[in-house]
């Protein structure tokens, strides 16, 4: 956690009382609500080397231009020397603090159809859509601060070459290989959100606002338009079972792509690569903690175990993660 001289150091630069400040979450960020005036705003502070700062100016001067252009995104604002982050170091760590105005509205819930449904994943899908459009013009302001370009990931935990771990492995880089070869024409390959996910917007009136750019990258539209599928089923399904979920990606998609052919349109060929991706993401999801696993399988919770078996019985039988046999 950021210590109380980041924390105020942090204060300063954004220009509001510290004794507003709210702490949210710590995962990828440490998040904190403030107020300044009678508005709400969010704090980001990101334990990041100061040499990333120019890949997270990037992400800022993207969100400019989406918000500029129609998207609605939680705009930044800036710190008192008129910038769009500040940099702080304190007992051997850097941190980049950005802010944004707080989003009006609510996070998605399954149980509300005024908060999930048709109408939801529609707009959610036009939203995509018009950032999809703008990021086919779009050109940096600092082309050497452009944010990164999907690449295969590098996997050299030892404890991942044996037995079933080893499966998914081989699962991923099968995987990796296949997309690598995908075209990356203008297009269909640019600037993406690539987290768009439930909990990466708010609903207000069914309108959404998106946030969390931060890991925006250079990646095809249909992994974008996957990576909000697959969440849809992880989350957004009433029942665990595998038809359930196909069906449910199958209309998901279909309302979804309706929105976004609105403001941008996807090729026969890229909207049959959705279901790749939706399994890409997949099989990532493990590997957000067995990357840096310590080998020791007592360390799993039950649902990790579980979820590990389900999925290299799934690859054992040849069969696509749940909600990725589809066709589109």
């Amino acid at each position: 956690m950021a210590s109380s001289k980041i924390l105020l150091q942090a204060a300063e630069s954004f220009e509001f009382n510290i004794g507003t400040l709210i702490f949210l979450s710590n995962s990828t960020n440490e998040v904190y609500r403030f107020t300044k005036g009678d508005q709400s705003y969010i704090l980001r502070l990101s334990q990041k080397s100061h040499e990333y700062a120019p890949k997270i100016r990037a992400e800022m001067d993207w969100l400019y231009y989406l918000v500029k252009n129609g998207v609605r995104a939680s705009l930044p604002i800036h710190t008192c020397n008129h910038e769009s982050m500040a940099v702080f170091y304190d007992e051997d760590k850097w941190y980049i603090a950005t802010a944004f105005h707080e989003a009006a509205g609510r996070f998605f819930d399954k149980h509300n159809e005024q908060l999930w449904g048709p109408k939801i994943f529609r707009n959610w899908g036009e939203t995509m859509g018009r950032m999809h459009r703008l990021s086919t013009s779009y050109e940096p302001p600092d082309i050497l601060g452009k944010r990164d370009t999907w690449s295969r990931r590098s996997m050299n935990n030892p404890h991942l070459q044996r037995g079933r771990f080893y499966m998914l492995l081989e699962k991923l880089i099968s995987m990796e290989s296949t997309i690598d070869s995908l075209p990356r024409g203008s297009d269909s390959f640019g600037l993406i959100h690539h987290d768009f996910h439930p909990y990466n917007f708010f609903i207000n009136n069914s309108e959404i606002t998106v946030f969390d750019f931060d890991d925006s990258i250079y990646g095809w539209f249909s992994l974008d338009i996957a990576i909000a599928a697959t969440h849809a089923v992880w989350w957004g399904v009433h029942a665990e079972d595998r038809v359930t979920k196909s069906r449910f990606a199958q209309q998901f998609l279909h309302e979804f792509l309706m929105g976004y052919e609105k403001e941008h349109q996807l090729s026969e060929y890229w909207k049959r690569t959705i279901p790749l991706f939706m399994e890409y993401r997949n099989i990532c999801s493990y590997f957000w903690w067995l990357s840096e696993w310590n080998g020791d399988e007592s360390s799993f919770t039950e649902d990790q175990r579980n979820a590990i078996d389900y999925a290299v019985k799934l690859i054992e039988r040849g069969l696509p993660f749940d909600g990725c046999d589809i066709q589109v």
